[in-house]
């Protein structure tokens, strides 16, 4: 079975995790060993109880297993078993420590709260791994682990120890709560970062508001399709560098991507300096045809912007601006491993074929008659432009001639 994009980022972050907790599990045994050291041989003390010769051995004995642990993930391929092997090596050499370290108190039932708390520190600690299965696996040792120093080295068996095991089971339960929603936390960023790409923010925010998914598949949808392209670019190509060319392009598409953002389109592609915007889709709404318009008319005037910034009459750039409305299938195509949020349909290819027309025209901005009817009494001379009636043509594939309009952009 494939695995998806995000499975095998987890994966990659899993191998880097392993490497974080066999560095953390190094440093903390090196920390542990010095100071167990140096306060044998009476240098410092930082402890009530002495440690003993016992405890530095073991103390030597766990910094020599983390060493190995950290060159095994460092240098060596990861396995994914690793995990289990080194959660259970980590119970198995604190609670070592505890049976044969003499200095550790075990009276007065110190023992029960010496073993919940350790055995609480390691399961915290293998949390770095934020893995579900390794959280699952490490709660079942942890709470192996606590019963059987409890009971091996504890005196009797307390009262308080059912009220202390439901309460590390609760402790349990919640870190591997947390470790699931840190997970979902990753997958969720990832998809949230992935369809910002191609949809406004407020968009991206209200599907989570709402609880809605791309789910792969389409529907039948009536949207607005916006087709731009820079005319004569490939002649502006070829008198530049490819650096100059792209670096060109990046502005202007960030620039147009501003644009169509801020009137809520959803953008499907970037082919070459053309972009296919669609307006309605994944989110439906009563003025998509306008909002599809008003963007054209502001990409328009942005146009006019970075050609006062280039300062240069050779270089001015014009772009054609193709607009219709109609039914077309909506939704992720492609495959397994990679899909595409698109519109496919009959009058995508409409959009594409107006957007022609308009070197015809010689006019940056033409619509169908199906567009103009949707926006038709609905936008003023303040909204910055008219529509007017320029012609009935018969496009490409279509056998009945179709209306087109021209929106003229007002001065400001």
């Amino acid at each position: 079975m494939k695995q998806s994009i995000v499975d095998e980022i987890l994966i990659s972050r899993e191998m880097k995790n392993e490497k974080t907790v066999a560095l953390v599990r190094f440093v903390l045994f090196s920390i542990t060993s010095i100071m167990d050291s140096l306060s044998y041989l009476g240098w410092i003390k930082y402890t009530i109880v002495t440690p003993s010769l016992v405890t530095v051995t073991l103390d030597f004995i766990f910094l020599i297993f983390a060493s190995i642990a950290l060159f095994v993930v460092t240098f060596l391929p990861y396995k994914h078993y690793l995990k289990f092997f080194t959660i259970t090596i980590d119970y198995f050499i604190i609670g070592l420590m505890i049976y044969l370290d003499p200095t550790i108190q075990k009276e007065n039932g110190l023992i029960y709260f010496i073993a919940m708390t350790s055995a609480i520190f390691i399961y915290q600690f293998n949390l770095l791994r934020h893995s579900k299965i390794g959280t699952i696996f490490g709660a079942f040792i942890a709470f192996v682990y606590f019963l059987v120093i409890s009971i091996g080295l504890g005196e009797g068996y307390p009262f308080d120890l059912i009220p202390m095991m439901i309460g590390f089971g609760m402790i349990l339960a919640v870190g591997y709560v947390t470790t699931v929603s840190n997970i979902e936390m990753v997958k969720e960023a990832n998809a949230k970062q992935m369809m910002e790409r191609y949809l406004p923010s407020q968009l991206v925010s209200e599907f989570y508001k709402n609880k809605v998914q791309l789910e792969p598949g389409g529907e039948n949808k009536e949207v607005t399709i916006l087709f731009s392209d820079i005319r004569s670019f490939t002649k502006f190509a070829e008198q530049r560098s490819a650096e100059e060319v792209v670096q060109f392009l990046n502005e202007y598409l960030s620039r147009m991507t501003d644009v169509i953002f801020r009137f809520n389109g959803t953008i499907d592609k970037f082919i070459g300096d053309a972009i296919m915007t669609i307006f309605g889709a994944p989110i439906k709404r009563d003025d998509d045809a306008l909002r599809a318009v008003k963007s054209a008319v502001s990409m328009i005037r942005e146009l006019e912007k970075l050609n006062l910034r280039m300062n240069s009459p050779v270089d001015k750039l014009e772009v054609g601006i193709g607009i219709h409305t109609g039914e077309a299938i909506v939704g992720n195509i492609g495959s397994d491993r990679r899909l595409d949020y698109t519109v496919i349909g009959d009058n995508v290819n409409l959009a594409s074929r107006i957007e022609g027309l308009t070197k015809q025209y010689n006019c940056p901005i033409l619509i169908s008659e199906s567009t103009f009817k949707q926006v038709d009494g609905k936008y003023s001379l303040e909204d910055g432009f008219e529509i007017r009636e320029i012609d009935q043509v018969i496009v490409k594939g279509k056998s009945k001639p179709i209306t087109v309009y021209e929106v003229i952009c007002l001065a400001t």
